[in-house]
């Protein structure tokens, strides 16, 4: 099994990094304001230009590739810290493509409405209380669980009350959930809960590959002593675990892509790895970022703070670490 990409594949990759390069470099979340981020505004663009239909068949309304390269999608977009927001739009169009919502599809596809994420609060909360993510002017909200995922209005959400967030790029309320889904489908149609999973660990991979790239490029331009931090072994050494760590989440993401395109009974197992790999590679390397920075990474003055904090939002979204790797020990021995 080859985990590099082909040459067509990198071609997307490109077309990707050099549009969130011009269009969403990571010092817009500085320059926006306190709380929120313009996100929102690149959606018809990316829609026309075909990568939130990356992943679905061209059966269902889709460009038709494959797990693999939406994968390689949503890395870059965790490069970027794309607001979450685009989950909502990709899983969400082909949700209500396979629920046969056509005209819901296309319009989701090229990115014309919003929609929120809501993210349950765990064990200790009531099985109606949700955290909502970028949901504030959404028209729809995304919910996914392992028995399958729907699309619910707004107003199926009762008792909503805005909260700060770790993350303030992002818009966080809090809310109960009162009213039934406007369109949904179950697990055997489509498993979108194995590939949120999975997508969110290629968003985390990037996450970590922006804090190691951040680290990289200070330890050239900061010097003490004379000479750049990056020529002391403590520095190299912090930088060089950074990369081996991003390294060793893309081959899981990659690999969980790849199962899942096969149709592989292994995909929930490699699924969840994934999102248990990347999300504490992309806390350790966004933590170790800060620590290259001196510390004062955290504050406002560098950018790395925001790969913290989004780092930590991508491990409590569907299952923190904690409960994903308490889920992990109740699947088979894989083949």
């Amino acid at each position: 099994m080859d985990l590099l990409p082909s040459d067509d594949q990198q071609q997307i990759v490109d077309t990707i990094k050099d549009f969130l390069r011009n269009e969403a470099p990571v010092d817009r979340l500085r320059e926006f304001g306190a709380i929120g981020n313009p996100d929102a505004l690149l959606w018809p663009q990316l829609g026309e230009l075909g990568f939130f239909a990356l992943g679905l068949p061209d059966d269902r309304g889709g460009v038709g590739l494959s797990a693999a390269e939406e994968m390689l999608a949503f890395q870059q977009f965790g490069y970027h810290l794309v607001s979450p927001g685009i989950f909502g739009l990709v899983l969400g169009a082909r949700i209500a493509a396979f629920a046969g919502e056509d005209a819901l599809r296309d319009e989701l596809l090229a990115g014309g409405i919003k929609v929120g994420l809501a993210n349950s609060r765990g064990a200790a909360g009531a099985a109606d209380e949700y955290h909502l993510f970028e949901a504030e002017e959404a028209a729809w909200v995304l919910l996914v669980s392992e028995e399958g995922a729907a699309l619910y209005p707004r107003d199926a959400f009762s008792e909503i009350v805005r909260v700060n967030s770790t993350d303030s790029a992002l818009v966080l309320e809090r809310a109960k959930l009162s009213g039934a889904p406007r369109v949904a489908i179950s697990a055997e149609t489509d498993n979108i809960h194995d590939r949120a999973l999975m997508l969110m660990g290629a968003y985390a991979v990037g996450v970590s590959e922006g804090a190691r790239d951040l680290a990289v490029d200070y330890s050239k331009i900061r010097e003490q002593f004379g000479k750049p931090i990056g020529a002391f072994q403590s520095i190299k050494h912090v930088c060089a675990d950074m990369a081996i760590r991003s390294e060793a989440a893309l081959c899981q993401a990659s690999f969980a892509a790849l199962v899942m395109d096969e149709g592989s009974p292994d995909t929930p197992f490699h699924a969840t790895a994934s999102k248990i790999v990347a999300c504490e590679t992309a806390v350790r390397n966004a933590a170790d970022c800060i620590q290259v920075h001196g510390a004062f990474g955290f504050t406002a003055e560098a950018n790395v703070h925001h790969y913290l904090k989004r780092a930590h939002v991508a491990d409590m979204m569907w299952g923190s670490l904690r409960e994903q790797r308490r889920r992990i020990l109740t699947f088979p021995t894989p083949a």
